[in-house]
């Protein structure tokens, strides 16, 4: 499929918005795990006025939200909207919902898509909008065709990705995204949504490109910790960066993707800001690796949250073999974090190849 890329009005903008997005006071929007991107966005949403339901496994993370109006483990320090209430049972946030922001770890996409999945109506049309980043390990399959395996026909899928840290678009810093889908239809109501003065998205329909983009860089971004944390310079990491961006050309590639999204927002744009920033959970990841702290240590530092690209490696590394696929770069890190490939020898062999 041809990718295309379209600004698309705000709502304030598109009176005549004909995807029915338009009218927010009536808009049911709810989100599936209260992590820092999930609480984010759906605090960003809240802002706007709509009253928005945001699911959490944790009953102490929903009685913060709730009664504080605060998430202080996943993201300290911000005000939550009083429009954000959360909950701890799916079935109070998923059956009345137009839209649906699924924020939960790739590891976890398969199994809590079985979880909603009875709880849609059958004559109601849904969109759900994953900001899930990974390749689903012996399976392979990206978390849009995950979600469409399990979910029903009426659920209609998009990808949301980008240069998107949370505490940053939390703050209101200015941030652009890439919302895309196979279902071009949806895609101008939203961005409309999703659409602020300080986060504007833009619509794609490579869908499976950002995908593999979200996957990908986060890998990038464990070895230029890595090369931070054992002090190797900005030559090292400028080189190890450019191999993260071939990477995700060679995989594309494979998918069938467009180039140029490699080259956009959803490529470089968040390539750069997931290896250069300190806010990065995956550079950190690899820093603190380097830095002689374990998986245990690392965890707890990080208030459990997820690098995901310690499992994006695993599930990349085995897809590139299977697939003849040259990754030297996934290839490290995969030993790195599951063979305890020594990381000075890991890197000066990735190096080498440079």
């Amino acid at each position: 499929m041809k990718t295309k890329i379209h600004e698309i009005p705000s709502v304030s903008n598109d009176p005549n918005n004909p995807n029915g997005l338009n009218d927010l006071s009536d808009l049911n929007v709810s989100v599936i795990g209260a992590g820092g991107w999930g609480t984010t966005l759906g605090n960003l949403l809240a802002t706007k006025g709509i009253s928005v339901k945001i699911w959490s496994y944790e009953q102490e993370t929903v009685d913060h939200i709730n009664n504080l109006h605060k998430n202080p483990q996943y993201l300290p320090n911000i005000a939550l909207s009083p429009n954000l209430k959360a909950y701890s049972k799916l079935e109070s946030v998923v059956p009345n919902s137009d839209v649906i922001v699924f924020a939960v770890p790739s590891a976890f996409v398969r199994s809590m898509a079985q979880k909603i999945a009875p709880l849609f109506l059958p004559d109601k049309e849904y969109k759900l909008v994953s900001v899930s980043k990974g390749l689903e390990y012996d399976t392979f399959k990206l978390m849009s065709e995950v979600l469409r395996e399990v979910l029903p026909e009426n659920v209609k899928v998009a990808a949301l990705s980008g240069p998107n840290l949370s505490k940053e678009v939390a703050m209101g810093q200015p941030t652009a995204t890439v919302i895309a889908s196979i279902h071009e239809e949806i895609l101008p109501g939203l961005v409309s949504l999703f659409h602020t003065k300080t986060f504007k998205p833009y619509a794609l329909t490579d869908e499976r490109g950002i995908e593999i983009c979200g996957a990908v860089k986060n890998i990038t971004a464990i070895a230029v910790g890595i090369c931070d944390g054992l002090n190797l310079g900005d030559n090292s990491k400028g080189s190890i960066i450019t191999l993260g961006l071939t990477e995700m050309n060679r995989i594309g590639k494979h998918f069938g993707c467009a180039r140029k999204t490699f080259f956009g927002i959803a490529g470089v744009g968040d390539l750069i800001a997931t290896c250069s920033s300190k806010l990065s959970r995956n550079r950190s990841y690899g820093q603190k690796l380097a830095e002689g702290k374990t998986f245990a240590q690392i965890k707890e530092e990080m208030h459990g949250m997820v690098a995901e690209g310690v499992w994006a490696a695993k599930s990349v590394h085995q897809f590139a073999i299977q697939n003849g696929i040259n990754l030297p770069l996934t290839t490290q890190i995969y030993k790195i974090l599951h063979e305890d490939k020594p990381m000075k020898d890991a890197i000066s062999d990735l190096l080498s190849l440079i």
